[in-house]
């Protein structure tokens, strides 16, 4: 596996609308009313999503992935991949549409679900850390749920999976210290 800058395009590319759906949908903490997906259910005696997790933050999060796929399609032939080339490089880059997007949002949308029941589960109070699963849960979701419709490399997955806690981290800080967030993680 070789991690360098063309690795890093190539799964920024690839991973960019999940991070939008990760990043974007805690902002439905605004609405005046949200859902919750569980519906108050419980499992094992613990609340089985917890209020936390919301059918609007879930549409948002698969929206905003929508629309960042279709802002890259209409970018992509502008943009210079060409200078790989020179560089005796080919880029793969994954066929960003409308359909990728939502499974990248579906994926990133569903693995922050999955974590929340297993932090549920765990007793972990809502905003309590699970360190690197509360980083990389979205990455690994979308990788998956992608998969099934473009070949995506592992390669994107290994490097983005390292590097996602600090952009994570240092996300989190940002939207602590403008409010959007209540822990600074």
């Amino acid at each position: 596996m070789v991690f360098d800058l063309f690795t890093l395009v190539e799964g920024f590319w690839f991973f960019l609308p999940a991070y939008g759906a990760n990043g974007l949908a805690p902002l439905v903490k605004y609405l005046p009313a949200r859902h919750r997906m569980d519906g108050g259910r419980q499992w094992r005696g613990k609340p089985l999503l917890g209020e936390g997790k919301s059918w609007e933050g879930f549409a948002l999060g698969t929206l905003v992935a929508i629309l960042v796929s279709l802002i890259q399609l209409a970018a992509f032939p502008s943009l210079p991949w060409s200078l790989s080339e020179q560089q005796g490089v080919t880029l793969h880059i994954a066929p960003m549409g409308p359909l990728l997007g939502l499974l990248l949002g579906l994926g990133a949308m569903g693995a922050d679900a999955l974590k929340s029941i297993v932090k549920r589960q765990l007793r972990l109070a809502r905003g309590s850390p699970l360190p690197l699963v509360d980083q990389d849960d979205f990455i690994l979701g979308s990788f998956l749920l992608a998969g099934l419709l473009v070949p995506a490399a592992l390669s994107w997955l290994v490097l983005f999976l390292v590097i996602t806690p600090a952009v994570h981290f240092a996300t989190c800080f940002l939207g602590f210290r403008l409010g959007i967030k209540k822990e600074p993680w």
